[in-house]
């Protein structure tokens, strides 16, 4: 089985939280619009296909979005797990993709490079804020 690109397992992390939504016996109007919000963060992250720093960046930030949208939504799921098993592949892509931009950054202009890494910077705070944030909810 090929191994998933971080895009493509931040695209799944989205899936996860859209099935968490779909899980819940009674949907209140909360879990449709986190699952609508998944879902359009999921449609983004398919569609960034490209490799380059821009995009890279643009698909971490997305991930960051996710981790956080799931974070902050995790006490309306009765089962947690799928919507804690999405923050924790979120953060990881997110990771990943900066990893991937901060090698890619040297090639670009100084001033965008810059403003690249911030925005890479960005996500990465935002998806480890994200699991701290589960981390130290209660069961």
């Amino acid at each position: 089985m090929p191994e998933r690109t971080p895009t493509e397992a931040g695209a799944l992390a989205a899936g996860l939280l859209v099935d968490a939504c779909r899980q819940q016996p009674d949907e209140p109007l909360r879990l449709e619009v986190v699952r609508d919000l998944a879902l359009d963060l999921e449609r983004r992250l398919e569609a960034l296909t490209d490799t380059e720093t821009d995009s890279l960046t643009e698909a971490a930030l997305a991930c960051a979005d996710l981790a956080t949208l799931a974070a902050c939504n995790l006490q309306v799921f009765s089962d947690r797990s799928l919507a804690t098993a999405a923050v924790h592949l979120a953060a990881g892509a997110t990771r990943d993709l900066i990893s991937l931009a901060e090698s890619g950054a040297g090639a670009l202009e100084d001033t965008h490079a810059e403003n690249t890494l911030r925005d890479a910077r960005s996500a990465g705070w935002r998806a480890d804020l994200a699991v701290r944030q589960i981390e130290d909810q209660p069961d």
